[in-house]
């Protein structure tokens, strides 16, 4: 019988089971069946470094899906301004949880362009 090591608890468990009969994780494929292909992960360490270097152009912006603030930001983009709200925005990103961050940016595509 071959043992494997349990992704979330760390204890050894059937190579054929389901679910770690200690923490109750699904095992093997059975744990990626709940991951839906359609939603687009952001890199919040990506999008910090955008803030910091390209934020007076709001490529920040841009890159979390949000297109309208980020026009905004390249619009007035000559008076300097945007680059100080860039760097607020990437703080006020770095100062937030992985998860807040996945849970606020990684979103299913909405295209309505009908």
């Amino acid at each position: 019988m071959q043992d494997v090591t349990c992704p979330q608890c760390s204890n050894n468990i059937d190579l054929n089971i389901i679910t770690c009969p200690h923490c109750q994780a699904a095992q093997g494929l059975d744990a990626l069946s709940g991951v839906d292909p359609d939603i687009r992960i952001k890199n919040q360490k990506l999008a910090i470094l955008f803030g910091f270097v390209l934020g007076g152009f709001g490529l920040h912006k841009f890159y979390l899906g949000q297109h309208i603030k980020g026009s905004v930001y390249l619009l007035f983009c000559w008076t300097l301004v945007p680059m100080v709200v860039g760097w607020v925005d990437a703080i006020r990103t770095l100062k937030m949880s992985p998860f807040n961050f996945q849970q606020r940016y990684s979103r299913k595509p909405n295209h309505s362009y009908i």
